[in-house]
């Protein structure tokens, strides 16, 4: 890529003064293409000299006025070396005359200036690219950070809630405790091997929100009931984010249960097309707390959810005939 912009701009400042030249004077093409091509060292050379060191040294520093004074010298320098080098072989014999110096200068400084010109718009192009390109990678590793705090956050918070459900199982049901150990196990294993994933796919993540349901059911009295609807197979090639889904399901349970009211619950998730769509419900249980408006589950997951589904994702909630409902769509 950059040895072909340096060819099209050194195709460009060998034309122009060429053309240029000819329309001054009306010169001969061929005249003309030769005083170009003996001219193209010292358009090379200013060009490089600033392409290289001028640009980088002085007008990247904010030094314009030096920038400027070294330029103006060098072009100078060319112009009297071009003069003295057309005279020298009598490049402009026969009916056309070498010019005066001043005239010559006067003429030759545009197509002097223009390697400088190209130069800074090279530099100042890759200057830009550079810099998003810079941009991008903070942006990313920004994102990574965030989204490693995120998981950090959520770790504690999902093993907290799980050891605690077992601790109350301990003292009147340690056989529903033990099952709860060994489902925990299963759990711990599944998140460590997927927790440095940044997707998995949704089978997985499904198997996963069904043993946590299972656990979080052990603990539960015949006042609440369960309900899951979750499809047996599920295509191959989508994935989704792990642990997206847990935040809802622990709030559930968590604010949908009642040790003396007869509650529901309830858990689906469906595929159409191109979108994943989970939805949880529980039963309004009287001068409880709404559950989407606080905790640290719920904050997570919209954050996790800008994050990592921008614009891709709705995220909804309502109350409905007795029941709190959430329903979350991402598409992939």
């Amino acid at each position: 890529m950059k040895f072909l912009t340096h060819i099209a701009a050194w195709a460009v400042v060998c034309i122009l003064p060429a053309l240029i030249f000819i329309s001054e004077s009306n010169h001969r093409f061929e005249e003309a293409s030769y005083r170009s091509l003996v001219s193209l060292p010292f358009l090379m050379f200013l060009f490089y000299i600033s392409y290289e060191w001028l640009i980088d040294k002085l007008w990247f520093k904010k030094r314009y006025i030096f920038f400027v004074l070294v330029a103006v010298v060098l072009i100078l320098c060319m112009s009297y070396s071009k003069y003295e080098l057309f005279s020298y072989f009598n490049l402009h014999k026969g009916k056309h005359k070498m010019p005066p110096f001043h005239a010559f200068v006067y003429f030759d400084f545009l197509s002097n200036l223009l390697p400088v010109i190209f130069a800074m718009a090279i530099r100042y192009a890759q200057r830009n690219f550079s810099l998003e390109i810079a941009q991008k990678e903070a942006q990313a590793h920004k994102l990574q950070a965030d989204l490693t705090q995120l998981k950090y956050q959520l770790q504690p918070h999902f093993f907290f809630n799980a050891l605690n459900n077992i601790y109350s199982l301990i003292e009147f049901d340690p056989q529903k405790a033990q099952q709860s150990v060994h489902s925990l196990s299963k759990l711990m294993r599944h998140f460590m091997q997927n927790s440095d994933q940044k997707q998995i796919s949704l089978a997985e993540e499904v198997d996963f929100l069904q043993q946590y349901i299972s656990l979080m059911q052990l603990r539960l009295t015949d006042k609440t009931t369960v309900r899951v609807d979750f499809p047996k197979q599920l295509p191959p090639p989508l994935t989704i984010a792990p642990l997206l889904f847990i935040s809802l399901v622990e709030n559930a349970f968590k604010h949908g249960v009642s040790a003396t009211e007869v509650t529901e619950l309830s858990f689906s998730l469906r595929v159409e097309e191109n979108k994943v769509i989970f939805r949880s419900e529980n039963t309004i249980i009287p001068k409880q707390e709404s559950l989407y408006n606080s905790g640290i589950g719920i904050e997570n997951l919209k954050k996790r959810l800008t994050l990592l589904y921008p614009k891709k994702h709705q995220y909804n909630i309502e109350e409905k005939n007795g029941e709190y409902i959430a329903q979350l769509t991402i598409e992939n």
